[in-house]
Parts: C-alpha cells; structure tokens; sequence
C-alpha cells in the first residue's frame, strides 16, 4: 500500500466518524422540524427523487455534469430537519458506490454528503429565529436561507472532494479549485436559482406539486442526455472518418513519394507545382476549402503515373502513339484513386481536368473552356510552368523569362490569361530556387497540408518515415 493510499484511508475513516457524528448529533438534537410520518413520507420522496436524477446525470463536457441531484437534497435540508435530511444525503452517497471501484473512495463520498447536509442543515436553521422563518409560507427569509444552505452545501462538499483529491492524488489545492470554480459555479447557479423556486412551491403546495414537478424535469434531462449520447455518436463516427480519410490520402501521398523511385522527376516536380498552386490560392484570395484542394491537387496531380510503365517515364526519345495513350491516361486513373476520399471529391475533379486546354486541345476527354473547372485552369498554369523550367530526358529546362514568355503565347488559346498573369505576378520579385522550383520539396509541402488541416480540426497522416527510407535507401531512384 502507498503512503497516499494509506493516508487517503485514514482521512476516510476520519470523515466517516464526523458522519457518524453528525448522525448522533442530529438524533439528540433534531433541530426545529419534528419528525412525523409526513415528514418521513417527504424524505423517502426526496431520496427517490435525488437518486432518480443522479442515475439520469449527463456529463455534458470535461469536469461538466448536468444534474438535479442536488435539488432534491436542498429540499430535504430546508423542509425535513437534519436527521431526515441526513439521511437522503446518505442515500444518494451510497447509491453510487457501485460505480467506484475502490470501496475507500465510495465510502468518503457518502461521508461527504453527509457532512455537507449536515453543515448546510446547520447553517439554515441558524437563520430561521434571526429571519422570522415559517416553513409552511413563502418569505424573502425562507428563500435567504435556503441559498446561504444551498451556498453551504455547494462549498462544503467541494472542500472535503479537495482535501480527498490532495491526500489521495496529491493535486494541489490551487490548482484543483482553478479547474473547479467554473462548474462550482454553474452548479451553485443552477441550485439557487431552480432550487428556490421548487423550495417555494413545496412551502405552498406540498410533496405532491414537487413530485409532478419533477416529473417534466426528468424528462427534459432524459432527452437531453439522448442529445448527448447522439451527438457522441455521431463525434465518434466523424473521427473515425477522417482516420479513415487520413489514411487514404496518406496512402496516396506514400504513392507519389514511392513513384518517385520510377521517376526521380516526380516527386520534386508535384512539390514545385503544389508551391506555385497555394501562393497561386493566395493571389486569387481563394477560399480557405478551395486553397487547401487546390494544394493538394497540385502534390498529387501526377499519381496516376503509378500505371505508367518505366519504360514511357524515362523515355528520352518521342513518344509514340501508344506510349502517349499510357501518358494521356494519368489525370484519369489519379483521379480515380482520390475519387475514394469523399471529403476530398473535390481535388478528384482538379486532377482529372487539369491536362484539359480551352482550345479542345486537351485529355482525357477534350472538353473545352467553361467545361474545364476553375481550379483545373489554375493547376494547368502551374503544371505547364514548372514541366518547361525543369530538365526533362528529352529536352532541357527553359527559363522562366522564356517558360512564361511560352505561356502568354498559350494565353486564351490553350491556357487561362487570368491565371498566366497570376503566376506572373507570384513570380515577381522571387528568387531563383523559387522560380524553379528547387525551394521547397515533396515532403515539405505535404507538412503544410497537414498543417493546414489541424488548424481545421482534421489530421493526415504522418509520411515522412516512409519519404526517409526513401532517401537512405542507395538503391532508389
């Protein structure tokens, strides 16, 4: 046994004698309320009522529970006298035991209650004389007292829970009243405020109005704890939709970087593109949705290249027509693979456009101008840029002068001017490493992504190991 087990125990049986006592003072001294069958009949009515809300307790957030256990309680101490309130405090307390499964933590929580209703019982019945109290008429003194009881239970019970958390888990006071002020706070509120009311109708109607009373109370808690139950359901469900998006587009990610063995070209070509593509976002003020598709659109716009042989990948010479047939092949089949990540759809259709010209020019289908989505348009212009300022085995790289000087001649023909003159107006003023792409790689800008996307609440996965192995491999490439 720990020290802090062996003293949590000790304060447990230490509390366990003031509850006891508590009990015996309260049997020599029951206070101003003189037990009766009714007032018995009220008490057992109140335990049911306080046990019923306890099981019907939903923990809305972290430290955050919604309950009318208390009410009950607060009813028992202001209207039953101290031994009966005792006693409904003390059933509550055990009542929970079964869910602890230390019987040392059970048993300094029903000795908590118990203490905590037989302070606040003291404290109220210390200002019936002083207010002029009468139990059976609403009065400003009534509802008073019943809030400096409902202050005292709040307070003591929340003190003895500290000392008990200090002794077993060592959590410094401090820091435990800064996590638990709020909820004391919102529970003390809710005490006060619908406590007083119900208080005032048992003064004036009786045990039968309170009972009724109850009865749309519990329901409206039922349906609400439902509400919550749902909602952590479908929270569940979204997580495990974006592990399952984070995944896939991982995978397809890990494709690229492992295309990137075929074709060294690759990998450092869809990191130039997806840089051009985001600042490309930027210029055009895009939507944060459409920027982020956008970026990913041009990291992955050539994993369709996966199907392509070798052979056609690293070919120096003209392709010929069956060659070319692989090649026009690539933005469909990659979009088939991200057509599977449904809440990426959207980076499908960039992809499987973007080798489309306005002119008709185009593939996989030849559609022409409007046909051609907007997103597609701008990922063309970078693609296009970024494949004449890279050396190719067939050909050398052109500058950037001469690349955007080609382009503009594209311009309305077979490209977007819009977009030709945005990437003009991104290049400006930019490095060398910039302008041809050598800035930034694969694995670099897939981190923006997922960056990007955890400050959206989502997450990709993690594919640097596998871009690592890669490079420490002597074989690739």
């Amino acid at each position: 046994m720990s020290i802090a087990e062996r003293d949590y125990r000790v304060l447990t049986v230490g509390l366990a004698l003031c509850a006891g006592f508590a009990v015996v003072y309260s049997a020599l001294y029951p206070g101003p309320v003189a037990i009766s069958s009714a007032i018995v009949r009220d008490a057992l009515v109140f335990a049911v009522l306080a046990i019923i809300a306890d099981e019907m307790s939903v923990e809305v957030s972290d430290r955050v529970t919604l309950s009318a256990g208390n009410l009950p309680i607060l009813l028992a101490i202001m209207f039953t006298g101290r031994l009966p309130a005792i006693g409904v405090a003390l059933a509550v307390g055990l009542w929970g035991a079964w869910r602890e499964s230390s019987r040392s933590v059970a048993a300094y929580n029903a000795a908590n209650y118990v203490v905590s209703a037989f302070v606040a019982s003291l404290a109220f019945d210390a200002l019936l004389g002083p207010l002029n109290v009468q139990l059976d008429q609403i009065t400003v003194g009534l509802l008073v007292a019943g809030a400096v009881a409902a202050v005292t239970w709040e307070a003591t019970n929340l003190t003895l829970l500290s000392v008990g958390m200090r002794v077993k888990y060592r959590r410094a006071f401090r820091a435990f009243w800064r996590g638990e002020m709020p909820p004391f706070l919102r529970s003390l509120g809710v005490l006060l405020l619908l406590g007083l009311a119900i208080a005032a109708l048992y003064a004036a109607a009786g045990i039968i109005a309170v009972a009724l009373l109850f009865v749309p109370l519990f329901a409206s808690q039922y349906m609400f704890k439902l509400l919550v139950r749902e909602r952590e359901h479908v929270a569940r469900q979204t997580e495990l939709s974006d592990q399952y998006l984070e995944m896939n587009i991982g995978l397809a990610a890990a494709m690229v970087v492992l295309l990137d063995s075929k074709d060294e070209y690759t990998a450092q070509h869809s990191a130039a593109v997806a840089m051009y593509c985001r600042d490309m976002a930027t210029a055009l003020e895009l939507p944060e949705e459409e920027a982020e598709a956008l970026h990913f659109a041009g990291l992955l716009h050539d994993l369709g290249k996966v199907g392509v042989p070798d052979a056609v990948l690293r070919k120096a010479d003209t392709l010929d027509e069956r060659e070319w047939e692989f090649i026009r092949q690539h933005p469909e089949k990659g979009a088939e693979v991200l057509s599977h990540l449904a809440a990426y759809q959207e980076v499908a259709d960039i992809v499987r456009f973007h080798h489309e010209r306005l002119d008709g020019s185009g593939y996989p289908n030849g559609i022409t101008c409007d046909s051609i989505p907007e997103l597609s348009k701008v990922l063309a212009v970078a693609d296009s840029y970024h494949a004449m300022t890279s050396d190719r085995p067939y050909r050398g790289a052109r500058s950037s002068f001469e690349a955007l000087k080609e382009l503009r001649m594209m311009s309305g023909t077979t490209l977007d001017a819009r977009y030709i003159e945005i990437l003009a107006k991104v290049l400006r003023d930019k490095d060398l490493a910039y302008r041809d792409g050598t800035s930034t790689d694969f694995m670099g800008e897939y981190e923006r992504g997922r960056i990007n996307l955890r400050l959206r609440g989502h997450a990709i996965a993690d594919v640097s190991g596998l871009s690592a192995s890669r490079q420490e491999d002597p074989a690739a490439g």
